[in-house]
């Protein structure tokens, strides 16, 4: 969920909680690692740095160069010894955000550019080797493709975080992010340097890739007391693949929605709602949504629905000022967010100014498709549901992002005039917000079904029930999987079936920050068992039996 303050300065944004809310190889960094200096002619096979992959190397037969044996070979150039610590200090990838390839959890979205970082320093400032260059293993193919290595005139003596303008980048197109391919980083000169030099300025890597990840997306306008959202021309699919682990978004729009949820007699004030009411309508979205979807056998891979309401209504949160501008269900498969009609601020052009480049609404957009990826939130800027996978602080830890629609770089180290970093993580309540490498690779664990909880949603032994009120009137449907985010409810629930009766633990998909408010959706998972009946009961009190048709509440 997602709220928008209306004091202080600017807005503070608040990624509002949902509890319903919303190998491989390769390393890169460090110097040089030790080889043998070839000088018997004789393969080797040294470590090429921190995390990347050993390689055997032959030398030719009169000691002038060797040949790196790689799944793309290549070839240095051996001489004397320069004695000027030319070195790769680090590689990164730059898939929206900056990954490290030595750290043994990284992986990269396959189907998805990336942008290589490589810092190349010396001892002292001395001219760019005369070949830079990076070779990219095609796997498909078994063939092998060059990119040059643009960067400075002069090699710097150290890293400058927060710029591209002193490393040497190349970019590998989305086709070749793929598993199996390889990577080989290559420095030299005509000249050529001793064999142990030549250690330091080469690197390789076999990348892990998780399949590319092609998301089916519904955007749904929402009709609300006569007023129908605008689906513009704003590229949402876009904005997905700029933020999340997703190679590429097939967008449809529906037929608008009639909302039911919404009534003049249940304004808090003339297109004022509660928040206890925009929770019912991204229920009744999210029944729409599984209307559209058919069958499907977990919230992970089933299409996901955007529902967006007109700028005539707004939805007040249970305590403080401000608005509550979007709403998605953790790990399910609807959001509701406030109509998007831009996504960027092109008046922007520093990453490092005052306000975000991206906007406002787009990044609500993105934050609340992040609940549907199965992240909850960054604990910066007092947001509840904190998910422990991401930073303690709710901040990037000094990480870098890649904006690849807009080519655009920025550095977390970068503070701002408050000597605060500047960025924080998309799923928190700050700021200037992008997404973190944490938050990146557990979506892409998510996505990819390499995680417990995608596990327990293809389950084959739960059967869930979906039990939830419209408009007074308790609805009771089959569904194939839950939320990932539920909170046993206060109500207690009877099930009668061709078991004997028994009591089944009832959850409640509810806004984490309001937990008094107890209207569903609530989720049962019933097994094996042939329904006959369900009975909520809440202090003794009936509130529902359900005996195969829909019954008023009492």
């Amino acid at each position: 969920m997602r709220l928008k303050k209306q004091h202080g300065f600017g807005y503070l944004t608040l990624a509002c909680v949902l509890m319903a809310c919303g190998g491989g190889g390769g390393g890169g960094g460090g110097g040089g690692g030790s080889s043998a200096d070839g000088s018997t002619g004789s393969p080797s096979t040294p470590s090429s740095g921190s995390g990347s992959v050993p390689v055997s190397m032959t030398m030719n037969s009169n000691g002038t160069a060797r040949t790196v044996n790689t799944n793309c070979p290549f070839t240095q150039s051996i001489a004397s010894p320069r004695n000027d610590g030319l070195r790769i200090e680090q590689v990164r990838w730059l898939q929206t955000v900056a990954l490290d390839p030595s750290q043994s959890d990284t992986r990269l979205a396959g189907g998805k550019t990336v942008k290589v970082r490589v810092d190349l320093l010396a001892n002292s400032v001395r001219s760019a080797p005369a070949i830079k260059e990076l070779r990219v293993y095609d796997p498909s193919t078994s063939s092998c493709t060059s990119y040059p290595l643009a960067g400075p005139n002069n090699v710097p003596t150290s890293v400058s975080l927060d710029s591209l303008s002193n490393a040497f980048v190349a970019t590998i197109p989305a086709n070749k992010i793929k598993p199996g391919m390889g990577v080989s980083v290559v420095f030299d000169e005509a000249g050529g340097r001793s064999a142990s030099e030549a250690d330091a300025t080469y690197r390789y890597f076999l990348p892990a890739v998780a399949a590319a990840q092609t998301e089916t997306v519904r955007l749904i306008p929402l009709r609300i007391l006569g007023t129908t959202a605008s689906v513009s021309g704003a590229n949402i699919g876009q904005v997905l693949t700029r933020m999340h682990p997703i190679s590429a978004a097939n967008v449809t729009t529906t037929a608008p929605l009639s909302i039911l949820s919404i009534t003049v007699n249940n304004l808090l004030s003339s297109g004022v709602a509660s928040l206890s009411v925009m929770t019912a309508v991204l229920d009744e979205v999210d029944d729409y949504c599984a209307q559209l979807n058919g069958s499907q056998r977990s919230a992970r891979t089933a299409p996901k629905c955007i529902a967006f309401f007109p700028d005539t209504i707004s939805f007040r949160p249970s305590s403080g000022s401000g608005q509550v501008v979007g709403l998605a269900y953790v790990g399910g498969i609807t959001m509701l967010t406030q109509q998007v009609l831009n996504t960027d601020d092109n008046t922007i052009t520093s990453p490092y100014a005052s306000r975000h480049w991206v906007n406002y609404r787009a990044l609500t957009l993105a934050h609340e498709y992040g609940h549907l990826l199965n992240l909850d939130h960054a604990a910066c800027g007092g947001a509840g549901g904190v998910d422990p996978r991401l930073y303690s602080d709710g901040r990037l830890n000094g990480g870098a992002g890649w904006d690849e629609a807009r080519d655009t770089y920025f550095s977390s180290t970068r503070l701002d005039g408050n000597n605060q970093p500047q960025f924080a993580d998309l799923m928190s309540y700050c700021g200037k917000e992008w997404t973190s490498d944490r938050g990146y690779l557990a979506a892409m664990g998510y996505r990819s079904a390499s995680n417990e909880t995608a596990a327990r949603m293809t389950d084959a032994s739960e059967r869930w029930l979906k039990i939830s009120q419209l408009n007074g009137v308790w609805r009771v449907r089959p569904v194939a999987f839950a939320p990932s985010t539920l909170q046993i409810s206060d109500l207690a629930l009877t099930v009668s079936s061709d078991q004997q009766p028994t009591t089944l633990p009832l959850y409640s998909a509810v806004v984490s920050d309001m937990p008094a408010l107890n209207q569903g959706p609530y989720y049962v998972d019933v097994g094996s068992r042939q329904v006959t009946q369900l009975e909520v009961l809440k202090a003794g009190e009936r509130l529902m039996l359900w005996s195969g048709s829909e019954i008023p509440a009492r």
